[in-house]
């Protein structure tokens, strides 16, 4: 009877390996989040959504989490659509066994984004004067960008966002008198801390070329 038990414990161990091994590294591929993904992105901005496809979820054992992973998502807010790479974040165990769903960390990786349309992404999250004359001035432009955001237990975005990206063709013009056309640069923004490097751009016809720029706030 123990010998039974014992082989029973047995093939039930090895089966439970085995399954944490395919989640592992192999995951699964569900729609069953996607609502839960967008309900936690409206509470963080409730004027857009998120157009997910198929998610695909990997275990991770070592720190008792899943990993949730779509590609080609996109962000739709008001009538303006922008197309991702990718969506990834990681959520804990515990809190789906509690039946709270808290996003700890999300890493956004987007395709070809026209300027405009993300400074107007921007001002939804935050209306400030300096993002409306910035929409006005920009013309022409586009950004290929990625983002790490990392969030407290209460769901509310750190100060440890950093956003990664470079923009291609940029043309600003103001006042009909100043133009900024082919602006090229890449860049990386921190909270307080902005690196542009690389900047080529022409300013009324005279190219420049700065290989860094420097802002803190």
């Amino acid at each position: 009877m123990i010998k039974t038990l014992n082989k029973i414990f047995l093939y039930l161990a090895i089966i439970l390996i085995l399954i944490i091994f395919y989640l592992s590294f192999f995951g699964i591929n569900t729609k069953k989040f996607n609502n839960k993904i967008n309900d936690a992105v409206l509470n963080i901005n409730p004027k857009i959504n998120l157009d997910l496809k198929d998610v695909n979820i990997l275990l991770n054992p070592l720190n008792f989490s899943i990993k949730i992973k779509t590609l080609e998502p996109e962000i739709l807010f008001e009538d303006t659509k922008l197309k991702l790479k990718h969506l990834k974040t990681n959520i804990s165990l515990k809190s789906l066994i509690n039946k709270n769903f808290l996003i700890d960390d999300i890493n956004i990786s987007t395709k070809n984004i026209l300027l405009k349309n993300l400074i107007s992404l921007a001002r939804s999250f935050e209306n400030s004067t300096e993002l409306f004359i910035l929409e006005k001035i920009v013309k022409e432009g586009v950004l290929i960008g990625e983002m790490n955001l990392n969030f407290d237990s209460e769901g509310k975005l750190k100060d440890d966002y950093q956003i990664n990206g470079n923009i291609k063709n940029g043309r600003i013009g103001f006042f009909n008198k100043y133009d900024v056309k082919n602006l090229n640069l890449y860049f990386t923004i921190e909270k307080n801390k902005y690196l542009l490097n690389e900047i080529k751009t022409s300013f009324n016809e005279i190219s420049l070329f700065f290989p860094l720029i420097e802002i803190i706030e």
